[in-house]
């Protein structure tokens, strides 16, 4: 007694002793997975364990469900339909009713817990009796197969007991991205940069419906999704609005606008965002993130793996993203410049004030750097205001992606910016400068969006450091104006690297004692 491969008649019966791991290591199951009589692959419909005591039946009958394009299997007992499900799943349970009558003992129960989910159907000659409706009651029996009623009965039973299968496969799946979705809203809802919450909505995307690359782009004229002005017809969302912040590959450059991305299909972009709907085939997939008639961003994936059950769940988290993504713009409004993504320069200041005060009782070193533009006036007359404003959004993406995370990229007004350097000395403030100054003018550097001229920078430091005596026990300094002194002096170095026509000059090193409250 054993299972039975449905056609392959020449091949002797296996033991109920034998393992199901071991037997699927023979070359016989390779021959049994694809059944002789019009079966499709592993992939092409759904599977069913046959489990009855007459071998002839479960051939007749398994060559007959594959003829319908599943695959089928038969066990000739209990044990050898317990070893097969120890390894493999179906999505049908037929029984023969017999093998089931043992007293004191649930082998049907045993047989449902090892494939859960899976309708069961009883099968015996004659019409159901007292036994029958014990075990309906019992297990919750999908239905009833009267042997003497024929091939034809049993493949309608096993078709609407495998269309229940899908739907019961669907409602799974379906269970699962939701609660893959309410596992991600923590993450999309707390404070952070918008900046941030773009990375986390694309690896999140990217989870849900897989894909070879892909980026998240934001609405830059309207992050918020304002209502429209009484008596003023809404400003029109174009493709051009868009920016990348977040992608995973070079191909897709932050900072750079959605109409300018080569491998993006602009049309379908434009259709995304016109009738507010999901765009996806073979090939390219794109999610508008909308809330109510603003898409506040996209998210493009190229090639995704995306099934249609799939859909409902992607629009759920679709609106959880773009309310996400109009939280962390609301509370960036008051702290960061909308052009250049970096912080603002009240704001930028506010930091210092508060990494002096740490670096005070710390004791470690902080330099400020300041940059500008070398010629950014000729650049905006000769290309225009808009690629003005391009390359200093991608200046800012540059800056901040070439500094540490604990480092503070400001925006200090026009084209200048100032960035804080935190636990840097004299030396570490010139190799930043270095740093930035060959991935900002070099080709060697960080790749530059076509269209935007490379920039020329200037750039002039000042440190602050703490000395060999701690800088509590000197006394509490005039926090202000150590603010007003080191930005005074890299900006003071940043006009000596123009007279001097250098790149970048180092200024001058400071101690508490020069703050000292009088």
């Amino acid at each position: 007694m054993g299972i039975l491969p449905p056609a392959a008649t020449t091949l002797p019966p296996v033991s109920a002793r034998k393992n199901w791991t071991d037997l699927a290591r023979t070359p016989e199951l390779e021959r049994w997975a694809m059944i002789k009589g019009g079966t499709k692959g592993p992939g092409h419909g759904l599977s069913v364990l046959l489990v009855d005591s007459d071998p002839e039946f479960l051939r007749q009958s398994c060559k007959l469900i594959a003829e319908d394009g599943h695959r089928a299997w038969g066990a000739e007992d209990l044990l050898a339909a317990a070893n097969f499900l120890s390894d493999l799943t179906p999505d049908l349970l037929a029984v023969e009713l017999a093998l089931l009558e043992a007293d004191g003992a649930d082998p049907l129960g045993d047989l449902r817990a090892r494939a859960p989910g899976a309708p069961t159907i009883l099968m015996a000659s004659g019409p159901p009796g007292e036994r029958f409706h014990a075990f309906a009651r019992l297990h919750d029996i999908y239905g009833y197969y009267d042997k003497e009623h024929g091939g034809d009965c049993l493949r309608l039973w096993v078709g609407a007991a495998l269309v229940t299968a899908r739907h019961a496969e669907v409602i799974r799946q379906t269970r699962r991205g939701l609660r893959r979705v309410l596992e991600a809203v923590p993450e999309l809802h707390k404070i952070q940069s918008l900046d941030e919450v773009l990375e986390t909505i694309l690896g999140q995307v990217a989870e849900l419906v897989g894909g070879e690359s892909g980026f998240v782009a934001a609405r830059v004229s309207d992050p918020v999704g304002k209502p429209p002005i009484e008596g003023f017809s809404e400003f029109p969302q174009t493709i051009d609005d868009y920016v990348v912040s977040a992608a995973n590959v070079d191909a897709y450059p932050r900072g750079a606008t959605v109409d300018r991305l080569k491998s993006v299909p602009s049309h379908l972009v434009r259709r995304a965002v016109d009738e507010r709907c999901n765009i996806i085939d073979d090939h390219h997939g794109v999610l508008p993130l909308a809330l109510a008639q603003h898409v506040l961003g996209l998210a493009y994936l190229n090639k995704p793996n995306l099934r249609e059950r799939d859909l409902d769940v992607l629009q759920v988290f679709a609106s959880q993203a773009a309310a996400a993504i109009r939280n962390a713009a609301l509370y960036e409004l008051a702290t960061v410049d909308s052009t250049t993504r970096v912080f603002r320069k009240s704001f930028t200041l506010e930091r210092l004030r508060e990494t002096l005060k740490l670096a005070w009782r710390k004791g470690f070193p902080v330099s400020v750097l300041m940059l500008d533009i070398d010629g950014f006036k000729e650049l905006n007359d000769a290309h225009g205001h808009i690629v003005g404003d391009r390359a200093l959004r991608y200046l800012g993406i540059a800056l901040k992606r070439n500094v540490r995370d604990s480092d503070v990229v400001g925006r200090f007004g026009g084209d200048e910016f100032i960035l804080i350097l935190i636990d840097a000395n004299r030396d570490g403030a010139e190799i930043v400068a270095n740093r930035l100054h060959e991935a900002l003018g070099s080709e060697r550097g960080m790749p530059w969006p076509e269209g935007i001229p490379r920039l020329k920078t200037l750039m002039g430091t000042a440190t602050l450091e703490p000395g060999a005596t701690s800088p509590m026990d000197l006394g509490f300094p005039d926090f202000p104006r150590a603010v007003e002194r080191l930005v005074d002096e890299a900006d003071a170095a940043m006009y000596q690297a123009r007279r001097a026509a250098k790149r970048i000059f180092t200024g001058p090193t400071l101690g508490w004692a020069d703050f000292l409250e009088s």
